[in-house]
C-alpha cells in the first residue's frame, strides 16, 4: 500500500452510544456481559481479544454508562485508595485498559482488587490474553485475577469489518460506495483503527483536490 504522508485531525469521532454499536457473533458474549452491569456475578470482568477488535470501544460504552475512570498508570504512584476517595462522591466505577501495562506494581494492583471488592466498585480490564497467561509473581493477586470472568472478542469476519466501515463512513459523513469500502477492505490493516485512518485521510485528500471519493479516487493512494 502506498504511504498516505498528510495526517489531518477531524472534529467529527465515532458515534458512542450502545445502540449504534455493531453486534456480531465476534463480539455477542462481550456486549452481553457489558450490558447486563451492575447484575455482574463478580465485581470485575475481563475483555480478552486482539488489537483492534474494539476492545476499548466496548469499554468507553461501559464506561459512560457505569459511571467509570479510566485508571492510568501514573496511578501506581500513588495509594490506590486515593482513587476511592477522590471519586467517593460520585461512587465511580474503573477501566484498565491494556492491563499488563499495570503489572509493574503488583503489591499496589493486589490493593486496589481489595478495597474495590470492599466497596463494592466494579472494575473493566482489556487486554490482549487472559489473566491466565499474564506474567504475576504475587500468588495472591494471581488467584483473585483467575477468579475473574473472562470474555473474548474474536477477530472480525469480512460481513463485520464491511458494516463497521460503512459505519464509520456515517459517522464522520463521508458518502462512499459498497464497491470502495470493499476495496479499501483488501488493501488496509483488518482493525478498525487502521480503517478509521484511512477513511478520514481519504475524505480528507478527496475535499482538498475537490475529486470524488471513488474507486478510481482510492486505488491511486491505496494501490501496491
Amino acid at each position: 500500500m502506498r504511504a498516505i504522508q498528510e495526517v489531518f485531525d477531524f472534529s467529527k469521532e465515532e458515534s458512542l452510544d450502545w445502540s449504534d454499536f455493531i453486534e456480531s457473533p465476534e463480539n455477542r458474549d462481550a456486549l452481553t456481559y457489558l450490558t447486563r452491569w451492575p447484575n455482574w456475578n463478580s465485581n470485575g470482568l475481563v475483555i480478552v481479544g486482539e488489537h483492534g477488535v474494539g476492545k476499548t470501544h466496548l469499554a468507553s460504552l461501559w464506561a459512560q454508562s457505569a459511571n467509570a475512570v479510566y485508571v492510568l498508570k501514573n496511578c501506581l504512584n500513588d495509594d490506590p485508595r486515593d482513587l476511592f476517595t477522590y471519586t467517593k462522591d460520585n461512587r465511580c466505577n474503573f477501566v484498565f485498559d491494556n492491563f499488563q501495562n499495570f503489572l509493574v506494581d503488583q503489591h499496589w494492583l493486589f490493593d486496589f482488587y481489595n478495597i474495590a471488592r470492599e466497596t463494592h466498585r466494579s472494575f473493566l480490564i482489556t487486554d490482549i490474553t487472559p489473566p491466565s497467561l499474564w506474567d504475576i509473581t504475587l500468588p495472591d493477586l494471581k488467584s483473585r485475577l483467575n477468579l475473574l470472568p473472562v470474555v473474548r472478542i474474536s477477530s472480525h469476519s469480512d460481513e463485520l469489518l464491511f458494516k463497521v466501515t460503512k459505519k464509520l463512513a456515517k459517522d464522520y459523513e463521508i458518502e462512499i460506495a459498497d464497491n470502495v469500502v470493499e476495496y479499501i477492505l483488501t488493501m488496509c490493516q483488518r482493525d478498525i483503527p487502521g480503517i478509521s485512518y484511512i477513511l478520514k485521510t481519504l475524505d480528507k485528500l478527496s475535499l482538498q483536490q475537490k475529486k470524488p471519493l471513488n474507486l478510481n479516487f482510492v486505488r491511486k493512494y491505496l494501490n501496491v
